[in-house]
């Protein structure tokens, strides 16, 4: 099972750090922020000794917490759920509070949301897939948005 893990996460490392590039105008900013870094999260600090892979830098990340979801261990997806609470927390308090969309057109949806980011509580529209989620994947997709959601409802 680690040599799985270990496997996954050289290639999510390897997509990560092309992701990393600069992005050109701001037509990549709201993509942007699924591989952003938010290293300074603690969830799941002592389960390191027993998990290295959540010391990965790929796993302090939306689309990584999300891959984490995929884990069949209960441990792991716990702290993965307490990291996406965090990165929505940290957007939020940012002021870039964001949605996660997902679906057939969710790209097209966003576009059209996200030309104008003023209208609707500042909220960022990003896609995590276009057609296919896996069931995990939208159980992240919920834990995310309801965060974000929670905290435009205590805000207002």
């Amino acid at each position: 099972m680690k040599k799985i893990y270990i496997i996954l996460f050289i290639i999510l490392g390897i997509h990560f750090s092309f992701a990393q590039e600069e992005a050109k105008g701001e037509e990549n900013f709201p993509l942007s922020l699924l591989t952003r870094y938010f290293n300074y999260l603690n969830h799941g600090k002592e389960e390191l000794k027993k998990y290295p892979v959540l010391n990965q830098p790929e796993s302090y990340c939306i689309l990584g917490c999300i891959f984490l979801m995929e884990s069949e261990d209960e441990t792991i997806k716990k702290i993965a759920i307490e990291r996406l609470k965090g990165i929505a927390t940290q957007l939020f308090r940012e002021g870039k509070p964001v949605l996660l969309t997902s679906g057939m057109n969710s790209a097209n949806f966003n576009i059209i949301k996200n030309e104008n980011l003023e209208d609707d509580n500042n909220i960022i529209y990003v896609s995590i897939a276009d057609c296919i989620v896996t069931r995990e994947q939208d159980k992240a997709h919920g834990i995310f948005n309801n965060q974000t959601r929670k905290l435009i409802e205590e805000n207002k």
